[in-house]
């Protein structure tokens, strides 16, 4: 049999469109013993896969700005695991109760003033870790997604976020100085 005429019309990869996808080929039949026409178009996403692409890219750009969410997610995401072992909440809950006794013990009874200078100048991160542990071993024991438990990750989360995003901001716009001045206080 042999293969009939076609005319091919391919239009144009227009602007603004990406690479990489392939076009797709419509067949149309003029009738009448004309010639086949076939019309190869470029593909266009959807409007949904064009907003998860622009999403998408817009995260990957801001994906440091964003780490303590993401930590968040896993922090979430390993307690949800967890959960299956109640076992499990107590290695997160019996480190919450002893660090903060530790610390106050060494802020309180070291005899080296310096140990105990050091000791509360790390308060708040020492507070920070305490409380992280202590959620983490409510919600293996009681599930992560549980509503006050839910609440609290929510507001650490954020919490975390614009700390991070004050630090961030604070070191940016500290100033650079040359290699060959020295600073004295």
């Amino acid at each position: 049999m042999a293969r009939p005429r076609t005319t091919k019309i391919v239009i144009p990869q227009q602007r603004g469109l990406r690479r990489g996808h392939r076009p797709t080929a419509h067949v149309v039949d003029l009738g009448r013993g004309t010639a086949p026409v076939v019309l190869v178009v470029p593909h266009r996403p959807s409007l949904a896969g064009r907003v998860a692409g622009a999403t998408g890219r817009a995260l990957w750009r801001r994906r440091v700005a964003w780490a303590p969410v993401w930590a968040g997610f896993g922090v979430l995401g390993a307690v949800g695991a967890l959960s299956a072992l109640p076992a499990a909440a107590f290695a997160f809950g019996v480190p919450a109760v002893l660090l903060p006794a530790g610390r106050l013990f060494m802020a309180r009874r070291h005899p080296r003033a310096a140990v105990r200078r050091k000791n509360r100048a790390r308060t708040r991160s020492v507070t920070a870790l305490s409380a992280g542990l202590a959620w983490s071993a409510l919600a293996v024991w009681f599930g992560p997604l549980n509503g006050p438990l839910a609440a609290a990750w929510l507001a650490g989360t954020a919490t975390a976020q614009a700390l991070w995003s004050r630090r961030r901001r604070a070191l940016a716009t500290v100033p650079i100085a040359p290699a060959d001045t020295t600073v004295v206080d």
